[in-house]
């Protein structure tokens, strides 16, 4: 046997006295991405943003209480003969993430949603120096002390009730049962 033949090589067999050819080379990875499939994945996800920015804009609130802009809340309640129910919160209160969590409760979003008219108000003081005017107004009117705060309001704006301060999911629903008590 010849030793030359014997010898393992990486190249693939030549002709006789022909030098190897170079290694074959190796098969592209089939797991690298294609410029057109990054494209298309760089263009859902600034959709999935723009959308979700869109989406945090047109909500007026948490949780599945259907929330009504609060320059529409007063004649949305005079049209249905419905109270008002405020909800005063602010981004960096505690105690109202904990009521925020209550209006994800489909039992409270219920008796919130066939009672009330309902009006998410956000404080933003601490964030922006000052609120806007008609917030303003309403903390005066309805002498909001501490957050968060729920009131019921008539119609008209006469005030029915009000609750400062998370007292929890019972002390909610007996509220919203009936806001005069005290």
């Amino acid at each position: 046997m010849d030793t030359t033949e014997s010898a393992h090589t990486d190249a693939p067999p030549t002709a006789e006295g022909s030098p190897p050819l170079p290694p074959a080379k190796a098969p592209r990875s089939q797991s690298r991405l294609s410029p057109v499939l990054w494209i298309a994945l760089a263009a859902a996800l600034v959709f999935r943003i723009v959308t979700a920015l869109m989406d945090r804009g047109t909500s007026e609130g948490p949780g599945l209480v259907h929330w009504q802009p609060r320059e529409k809340a007063a004649a949305l309640a005079q049209a249905s003969k419905k109270p008002i129910l405020y909800e005063f919160s602010a981004e960096w209160c505690g105690p109202c993430k904990l009521l925020e969590r209550d209006f994800a409760d489909g039992a409270v979003a219920a008796k919130i949603n066939g009672n009330y008219v309902p009006a998410h108000i956000i404080d933003r003081i601490r964030e922006d120096g000052r609120n806007p005017a008609d917030v303003e107004e309403l903390q005066r009117r309805y002498e909001i002390s501490g957050f968060p705060a729920i009131v019921a309001a008539a119609p008209d704006g006469s005030l029915l009730g009000k609750q400062e301060g998370y007292a929890g999911r019972a002390r909610l629903m007996r509220f919203l049962e009936d806001p005069k008590q005290p």
